[in-house]
């Protein structure tokens, strides 16, 4: 039981970790990524329009 709650903890930390590396990433990736899905999705519109 207390190894349970021992990687219970440590997967918490390492989650949380991950997470805010994803949340302070610069601005300049997050806006290339935007771009990025944008160009992708008005590429399926056009392509499936008609």
């Amino acid at each position: 039981m207390r190894i349970k709650m021992i990687l219970l903890a440590i997967a918490y930390v390492a989650i949380s970790a991950v997470l805010l590396a994803i949340a302070y990433q610069p601005q300049g990736s997050v806006a290339a990524q935007k771009t990025d899905r944008l160009a992708g999705s008005s590429f399926l519109v056009e392509r499936f329009a008609g």
